[in-house]
């Protein structure tokens, strides 16, 4: 059985999290059924969320309450939890994180079947990747994760919420410290995407979708697929995000 599991919380400090989308239930739901649509092993898909009552009649979702032990006003850390040390029996053994700001565009199967207790996304901004021409950016993107649960519980035990690291902005720069650059990842290849940025040419999509595309993901301020600009441009957006 796969866990897919997205973050749905309230957090009323400005923050580039929350400033400018405000998501709603309505994007969990919009979520789940995409991947109800491309996912076609038994899978159960998750909701960890600060307000678990929203989805009390949802069939399809089953929510669990956020622990917020790592969260800090105005970030995204509260995502530490799929690594929580007790995350087997919170969320589930194998899961797949994906973040609400994400369009589905093909089959699943081959992105949930790898074996290894983490596989990450390796960060298509950084452009390229092995010697990037803007140092800094992380060796990952946060916005899809397959975790084998309670196996890496350092990324949980060892983050302290009230003296957070120096430099470490959000959860995607802690892992990349933690772990390094050589995890297991998805890439391109996997057909796993962003919408490009505009300061990184070939980061990403934008107007054709791959062929070979499964995961488009609207990380950042480049705009979110339901922006009439961002959906003008790419016009498969409306095919898929339904």
């Amino acid at each position: 059985m796969i866990t897919v599991a997205t973050y749905w919380w309230t957090d009323p400090n400005p923050s580039k999290f929350n400033a400018k989308y405000q998501y709603t239930a309505d994007d969990v739901r919009l979520l789940q059924r995409q991947v109800s649509r491309y996912l076609s092993v038994p899978h159960e898909f998750v909701a960890l969320t600060d307000r678990p009552e929203v989805f009390a009649d949802d069939a399809g979702i089953r929510a669990v309450p956020l622990d917020l032990t790592t969260h800090i006003p105005a970030t995204e850390f509260v995502k530490l939890m799929t690594f929580h040390p007790d995350g087997r029996k919170l969320i589930g053994e194998k899961v797949l994180q994906i973040d609400l700001d994400t369009v589905i565009v093909g089959g699943l199967d081959s992105i949930v079947s790898r074996t290894a207790d983490l596989v990450v996304w390796r960060n298509p901004s950084r452009v390229p990747w092995d010697n990037p021409t803007r140092p800094g950016r992380p060796y990952y993107n946060g916005s899809v994760i397959l975790h084998r649960c309670g196996t890496l519980p350092q990324m949980w035990t060892l983050f302290d919420a009230s003296r957070p690291p120096a430099g470490v902005r959000d959860t995607q720069v802690w892992m990349s410290n933690m772990f390094g650059p050589n995890l297991p990842y998805w890439d391109g290849n996997d057909g796993i995407y962003r919408l490009a940025r505009e300061d990184t040419p070939g980061s990403g999509v934008w107007g054709t979708l791959p062929e070979n595309a499964r995961i488009v993901t609207f990380p950042g301020s480049e705009g979110k697929s339901w922006e009439p600009r961002i959906a003008e441009a790419n016009p498969w957006i409306a095919e898929y995000r339904r």
